[in-house]
């Protein structure tokens, strides 16, 4: 199994131990089609917690695997985790990772001492929206550049966050670019394929947390009601007012203090 590319304490994999023996990590997974550079700022905001921080397939500095699936990039991140003896973490995914996330809910729950889904759904996308993401993938092949995606960097992010940090959409910008066209259209053919998680998150007997933003125009507020219904009534729900598809960028510090209570209450 192809093992991915992990950071914690913001040092790459071999060049130190990432955590402690025994450690229970937080584990951040990344939106498409970022890397886990975007935890940036809420990895700054959190300096005493034993984080993770793991690139997908395809993104950042890990190579794609075989199958496409986000089923296939789970196991990768299981098989991450295997090679630094973790056994136990608290895994927090924004969009597709949470699909990851959720993934690894339904074929390793054992892993889990609890669940963060932020800006995700555990339902199958409509054709309409599947259809869109064969066509990117399609067309990054095609021509070889990730530029058609360039207009993303200023849908993630709500006009609000925009307009208050003005260097945050060409941040975003500069990152959508540093990606390939292979791992984009491996990322888009994987959630276009992805299975629904509503049954896996109605057994889940841990800790979970769902983030969403009150402008996210990708996932709504209703799908991660959907989300809170099937986990149950002792999950807890943050709605971030003004913040659109990426609360670790929009709302860093905030959602620092979310996590970090989150983790504490998790691992008891």
């Amino acid at each position: 199994m192809t093992v991915l590319a992990v950071r914690g304490a913001g040092s790459l994999k071999g060049s130190a131990p990432l955590v402690p023996a025994s450690t229970t990590p937080l584990v951040l997974l990344h939106a498409f089609p970022l890397s886990s550079a975007m935890w940036v700022r809420v990895e700054a905001e959190l300096p005493d917690l034993p984080i993770l921080e793991i690139d997908l397939p395809g993104a950042g500095l890990s190579p794609t695997v075989e199958p496409v699936g986000i089923d296939s990039a789970a196991r990768a991140v299981a098989a991450s985790l295997g090679e630094l003896g973790v056994t136990r973490a608290v895994i927090a995914g924004v969009s597709m990772g949470g699909y990851v996330a959720m993934s690894l809910l339904r074929q390793v729950p054992e892993l889990f001492a609890g669940v963060a889904l932020m800006h995700t759904k555990a339902t199958v996308d409509t054709p309409e929206v599947r259809a869109g993401r064969l066509a990117t993938a399609r067309e990054v092949l095609r021509t070889g550049s990730v530029a058609s995606l360039r207009p993303m960097a200023s849908k993630l992010i709500s006009a609000e966050s925009a307009a208050a940090d003005p260097g945050l959409a060409p941040q975003l910008e500069r990152w959508i670019l540093e990606a390939t066209p292979a791992g984009v259209a491996w990322a888009a053919q994987a959630m276009a394929g992805r299975a629904d998680s509503l049954a896996a998150l109605r057994t889940f007997g841990t800790e979970a947390l769902v983030v969403a933003g009150e402008a996210d125009p990708f996932t709504s507020v209703a799908e991660a009601e959907e989300m809170m219904d099937a986990l149950g009534w002792d999950a807890v729900f943050a709605l971030f007012a003004g913040v659109g598809h990426l609360s670790p960028l929009e709302a860093p510090n905030a959602l620092a203090r979310t996590l970090r209570g989150f983790y504490r209450s998790a691992i008891g």
